[in-house]
């Protein structure tokens, strides 16, 4: 695809935070940047393919930083797999839980988590549940006879899972240089979201105005939200179209948006960011799971 050419992170900084000239204006948290090789946001992204970018969202989840500021942030403290839902339990039984995952990243079809595990007994469930082991593209492997249900790669701290007939283990393990963090428009909107503890991604498109999206969740020390939200555009003219619709949206639906700043960085794929702070009244997340004017400003264009 051609709007996915695999660059190197670093070759990413170099694009970063000149600001558009004209109404758009610039703002302090243009210095912002989590695109260097150790940003935790980027290591996540090193674990999924880049094609998975192309066919569904990607989530991003530093759970054990949310678990450490408090239960107003649980709505959004959870990896989005559906196998972690709490109205089927997963092949594992009792013996996988959220809170023992520190951090997912979790695509349409596959995931990889990090965290504590107790691999026997995981393994031993998956047993009795009809799983047996073997192997998928080198690597050892549980899953089920004739493809039903997910294949699953288990140690006492990753855990991996790809959904047959749509994934394989190898979606959670790129080779080098073919990861998202390599795909030059997850660069641009890493380095825009900056230090988040969540981000969510749609899927990278080609043929559109808008490019990729991504909202970001960043919370300061004293658990005070701040959600971010990039996008990434085909050229200038569309980012000014952008950032005025959401201006607008933000005047007409003020107060609920006060304190939100949209700003504009140039580069070969222009971008366009929108910080808005929450209050004690507003849960965090709130731009994904009820408040979604801005989303449809970016949906429409």
């Amino acid at each position: 695809m051609a709007t996915t050419t695999v660059r190197s992170v670093v070759g990413a900084v170099a694009l970063s935070v000149v600001c558009l000239t004209g109404a758009t204006g610039c703002s302090s948290d243009s210095g912002h940047d989590a695109s260097d090789v150790g940003s935790p946001l980027v290591k996540g992204l090193r674990t999924v393919a880049a094609d998975s970018g192309r066919s569904g969202p990607v989530t991003y989840l530093d759970a054990a930083a949310v678990r450490g500021l408090g239960k107003r942030f649980a709505a959004i403290g959870r990896p989005s797999s559906s196998l972690l839902n709490g109205y089927t339990p997963g092949p594992w039984a009792g013996h996988l839980k959220a809170d023992q995952i520190d951090t997912a990243v979790d695509t349409k079809a596959a995931g990889h988590w990090e965290g504590s595990f107790d691999a026997a007994a995981i393994t031993a469930s998956l047993k009795a549940n009809g799983y047996t082991r073997g192997d998928q593209d080198g690597r050892e492997t549980w899953t089920r006879p004739h493809g039903k249900g997910v294949a699953l790669q288990v140690s006492k701290d990753t855990i991996s899972y790809a959904v047959p007939g749509t994934a394989r283990l190898s979606a959670v393990h790129p080779e080098k240089g073919a990861s998202l963090a390599d795909v030059e428009e997850y660069q641009r909107a890493a380095g825009c979201l900056g230090d988040v503890y969540r981000a969510d991604f749609n899927p990278l498109t080609a043929t559109k105005p808008v490019r990729l999206s991504a909202l970001g969740q960043h919370a300061d020390s004293t658990g005070k939200n701040t959600e971010v939200l990039c996008v990434v555009v085909k050229d200038e003219a569309t980012a000014r179209r952008l950032s005025a619709e959401l201006r607008s949206v933000i005047r007409e639906k003020s107060p609920r948006y006060e304190g939100a700043k949209v700003t504009v960085r140039q580069g070969e794929r222009p971008l366009v960011r929108t910080t808005v702070p929450d209050t004690s009244a507003q849960r965090p997340g709130r731009l994904m799971l009820t408040d979604l004017n801005l989303w449809l400003a970016v949906t429409g264009l």
